[in-house]
């Protein structure tokens, strides 16, 4: 592919494939850039500072990612409206990954407020706020609560727009994406992520077999493939399907040892 350097409008929404990505560090309670952990989003005082975006759309994902392995991940596509930084920037489309299990049902649980309720993501705000949650361990044998966890997550909620670039924007993206952005977001989110071996979800589909699928064609281990995400679920080469699992070598059992009655006497046997 070519690129053309070209004099981009002050309000002009961008949108690459790849997109420009962020990364949630729960651990951290952070936003950080995906290419350098040590670029964040904070403030003064170093703390973590909870975005805020106007939410494009989001897909949800099945497979490998970094350090987890078969588990579900949703990435969502958006366009930051605070602060402004330098890895959020402006009128910039930008993608994440939510894993963690108790944000993904915090997310899921705000798009389905939004939903029942008719009211467009793009149309609003959405706030992101880092909280603290815990459980405590439970005893398998006696059932009695132990020692208490915390973990981190992220919440979401909406606002209206307030000011009158918040309502600019809003009003831009509404555009967009009746023009070229209903072709450049779904894109973005398909776009592969590096490092990364997962399938899509897609609404309406059973998930179920789409998971059987990709785990059989992707076992853990050496025979697992990179791929990007696509439509249906990636299956491995003819190869790789048709070959039988290796054999488990089995030990060759030791033969008995006779003894002779001299060897027997000498080592205080009595025959």
């Amino acid at each position: 592919m070519v690129f053309i350097a070209g004099n981009f409008e002050a309000d002009e929404i961008l949108c690459n494939v790849p997109p420009h990505t962020l990364r949630i560090d729960l651990q951290a309670r952070k936003w950080k850039s995906d290419v350098d952990s040590e670029s964040t989003i904070v403030d003064a005082n170093d703390n973590g500072i909870p975005i805020e975006f106007i939410l494009l759309g989001f897909t949800p994902f099945f497979g490998n990612l970094g350090m987890r392995n078969g588990e579900e991940f949703i990435r969502i596509a958006y366009i930051g409206v605070s602060p402004q930084h330098r890895l959020l920037p402006p009128r910039c489309v930008t993608t994440t990954i939510i894993s963690g299990k108790s944000s993904q049902k915090n997310f899921i649980a705000y798009f389905q407020n939004l939903y029942n309720n008719r009211i467009n993501c793009a149309g609003i705000i959405t706030s992101t706020k880092f909280v603290t949650k815990s459980f405590s361990e439970r005893d398998p044998t006696t059932g009695q609560d132990g020692n208490k966890i915390n973990y981190n997550a992220l919440e979401f909620k909406d606002r209206p727009a307030a000011t009158d670039v918040e309502i600019e924007l809003v009003n831009d993206v509404g555009v967009w994406l009746k023009e070229k952005g209903g072709e450049l977001i779904p894109a973005a989110l398909r776009s592969h992520i590096s490092g990364s071996n997962v399938v899509e979800l897609p609404l309406g589909s059973d998930h179920a077999e789409i998971k059987r699928n990709f785990l059989a064609a992707n076992p853990p281990g050496e025979f697992a493939s990179i791929s990007a995400a696509s439509d249906a679920p990636r299956l491995a080469s003819a190869s790789i399907e048709k070959s039988e699992p290796p054999a488990i070598p089995t030990k060759t059992p030791k033969k008995a040892v006779e003894l002779t009655a001299e060897q027997a006497q000498s080592l205080g046997i009595d025959f």
